[in-house]
């Protein structure tokens, strides 16, 4: 074949390799957005868990209660467990992901002893999980406007000392809101996330068994699509520096391989610097585990926290 033949075939040979390249492209994109989709709508639609357990269960008198969520106006279900000394403050419990108010082991246990301390106790299920309205998940971001809602009610109730107490995704939650709103005096944080965007990065390929790329970047683009939920900006890590001269109490279990200790030790070191904070480093102790390690000196340590902090006064 003549030299001056050969460009011209290749010339007309490329734009089908081109054409083939941008389908095979298309159909590898669109097979693996398919199964990031899958991954998306499970991670944004957990199952509920029924409510089995209330308060009544530790002797408690409490009432059924519900409130709007800030921004959006989401109706919360919950439970007021008022104190028999209204002067101790109230304390707000936010559970975990793929929980309910009672759920966290924690829970009722801890709202028992508060009460013992004097302390009013509210209990809340978060948007999309429990008896709340709302059927989507968004691991610490839309949330925040549920612990806001809250606190508001908290407030229109007459409660001015007002406290936090998270677990896992609410720990972050109880984070995040209390550097937002001044109007949380201290907050306790049990296995809490420092930042979504990197614990979802490290941990997404474990949990769906594939490779980080290109599914995990896949996913955070259609979690951003289909709810808004921008990982990136639920980071407690960079704003807990707004907060000073609140009480905090970050509890960690050296045996947590969902949230491992490294995360609220990173916490811890950013706040630091403020007198207030604290470190609870409970060995043996699994996700959210501390109470079950340590069950008299979780309590305590807890409700002495709260106590101390809160004050007299409502």
């Amino acid at each position: 074949m003549p030299d001056s033949v050969r460009p011209r075939s290749v010339r007309r040979f490329l734009p089908h390799v081109v054409w083939v390249l941008l389908a095979l492209a298309l159909v590898f994109f669109v097979a693996t957005g398919s199964v990031a989709y899958d991954v998306v709508w499970k991670l944004i639609h957990p199952s509920r868990i029924a409510l089995v357990e209330t308060p009544a269960k530790f002797g408690l008198a409490f009432r059924n209660i519900e409130f709007p969520s800030a921004v959006d106006r989401v109706r919360l279900s919950g439970w007021l467990i008022p104190a028999a000394e209204p002067a101790g403050g109230l304390v707000i419990e936010a559970h975990g992901y793929h929980q309910n108010r009672a759920s966290d082991v924690p829970a009722l246990p801890v709202a028992a002893a508060l009460h013992r301390a004097g302390i009013a106790v509210l209990m809340f299920d978060f948007r999309g999980e429990g008896r709340s309205q709302g059927d989507e998940v968004t691991v610490g971001l839309y949330e925040q406007r549920d612990l806001l809602g809250a606190i508001d009610y908290a407030r229109r109730l007459g409660y001015r000392r007002i406290g936090v107490i998270g677990y896992s995704m609410g720990a972050s939650t109880a984070l995040e809101v209390a550097a937002k709103d001044r109007a949380v005096r201290a907050v306790v944080a049990d296995s809490p996330f420092a930042d979504l965007y990197s614990y979802l990065s490290a941990n997404m390929p474990e949990w769906t068994h594939l490779p980080n790329w290109p599914f995990t970047p896949e996913i955070f683009l259609e979690l951003r699509l289909i709810n808004g939920l921008d990982v990136c900006k639920v980071d407690p890590l960079r704003d807990v520096a707004a907060m000073r001269q609140r009480r905090v109490l970050l509890i960690a279990g050296t045996a947590d391989h969902v949230v491992p200790m490294s995360n609220s030790e990173a916490l811890y070191r950013a706040l630091h610097r403020d007198a207030a904070a604290s470190l609870w480093i409970v060995p043996g102790a699994k996700h959210v585990g501390a109470y079950t390690v340590e069950p008299e000196a979780y309590l305590a340590r807890v409700s002495g926290f709260f106590h101390e902090a809160l004050g007299a006064g409502r």
